[in-house]
């Protein structure tokens, strides 16, 4: 067996990135992000260290929760969280908000 070369230098991040991330897929990282910091501002530090968003599909938001409580807290708040939310993003953005158990 042959054993491969190790001289090769490290590579610069950026050309890894570029080798990783498809032009088309820029715009939708870019919405996550957006969507992450919308969802921390509209419903604040308390709720946030127990709820985070997971995924985002569908024009629907899923949120992780810890624990059924909350999960019923936030049921009775989420159309004040979604009305907010589209607000700031644009109603076209987010149609649902769903919740699971973490």
């Amino acid at each position: 067996m042959s054993k491969r070369s190790i001289d090769r230098e490290p590579a610069l991040i950026k050309d890894v990135l570029k080798k990783m991330l498809k032009p088309k897929d820029l715009p939708m990282l870019a919405l996550q992000v957006r969507l992450r910091q919308v969802w921390e501002e509209t419903v604040g530090e308390n709720l946030r260290q127990h709820a985070r968003l997971v995924d985002f599909r569908n024009k629907t938001l899923w949120i992780e929760v810890t624990s059924n409580p909350l999960m019923q807290e936030l049921y009775f708040l989420k159309s004040r969280v979604l009305t907010t939310m589209q607000q700031q993003l644009g109603e076209t953005v987010i149609k649902d908000i769903r919740f699971r158990l973490s």
